[in-house]
């Protein structure tokens, strides 16, 4: 009886504590940390297909503050667990000494128990996937704060005709069922890479 009551406060316990999980894309030591290269529109819109694909069918709300990014919650029974991806602008100097201006990103979130953390690090994998498909990472130091060129958010979600990773993620499918070759396949995805 005592166990099962312990038991019992123990897991109590547990969901009321909460966690939080945090991380970021800047890898590398103190002195050198990876940005992308890539345009304003291309971090928000990848970081908008890392939440869409790893937490689908929640609603997803746009952080327009001082750092940009999308939002969202997972939600299981009393647990309930908030994430965003925040797309910060950043300027360092690269290997050659020439300033290089790019962004970094950050998955975090807070919640009530451990299946919102596992969500968490699902959704930060898929955002390193996706950069990592770029090819535009640089590894910096002294990394600051960039600025934003656009006013607003300037990825709309609902625009998938022009979106660069939907044409990859297409062009992909089209491999996959031996539509086209190899060559042309490769000739197309650097085609798309290069316009990110």
């Amino acid at each position: 009886m005592k166990r099962g009551l312990l038991y019992i406060v123990l897991l109590i316990g547990l969901l009321v504590s909460g966690c939080s999980t945090h991380f970021s894309t800047l890898s590398g030591d103190n002195y050198q940390k990876m940005i992308y290269t890539i345009s304003e529109e291309m971090a928000l819109m990848l970081a908008h297909r890392a939440i869409v694909t790893a937490i689908p069918g929640r609603t997803i709300t746009t952080i327009d503050g001082p750092i940009k990014g999308y939002s969202t919650y997972t939600r299981f029974a009393l647990d309930t667990y908030t994430q965003q991806v925040l797309v910060h602008p950043a300027i360092g100097l690269d290997k050659n000494g020439e300033k290089v201006a790019g962004f970094y990103f950050e998955v975090s979130g807070a919640g009530t128990s451990g299946s919102g953390r596992a969500k968490n690090v699902q959704l930060f994998e898929k955002l390193q996937e996706l950069l990592n498909d770029t090819g535009k990472g640089v590894y910096v130091s002294s990394l600051q704060a960039g600025h934003y060129k656009s006013k607003g958010t300037v990825h709309d979600p609902k625009s998938t005709a022009n979106d660069p990773f939907h044409q990859l993620e297409k062009l992909k499918e089209l491999f996959d069922r031996g539509v086209i070759t190899k060559e042309d396949y490769d000739a197309k995805k650097k085609e798309l890479l290069d316009r990110m």
